[in-house]
């Protein structure tokens, strides 16, 4: 997914903040991976696996985490 249509995506949660929105992220397999919502002036991602939940206040970051957790669970599963 390009950063451009997740960011696109984030917006949406922001401008319809007074709505129940859950991004669902997955893997290739279809195995859920992270949650994201917009609660609380903030997006919160969380890691279906484990139910940790961190927020952060800004697109970039929030961009930048996504990345990171997709590409975590893709290496993962290189090695297993």
């Amino acid at each position: 997914m390009s950063s451009n249509h997740t960011e696109t995506m984030l917006k949406t949660l922001k401008d319809f903040s007074t709505c129940e929105i859950v991004l669902t992220l997955k893997h290739n397999d279809g195995t859920p991976l992270i949650s994201v919502c917009y609660q609380k002036n903030g997006y919160q991602i969380t890691c279906l696996k484990s139910l940790i939940t961190e927020t952060y206040n800004d697109i970039e970051d929030t961009i930048s985490a996504i990345d990171k957790a997709l590409q975590n669970s893709y290496e993962k599963t290189l090695i297993n």
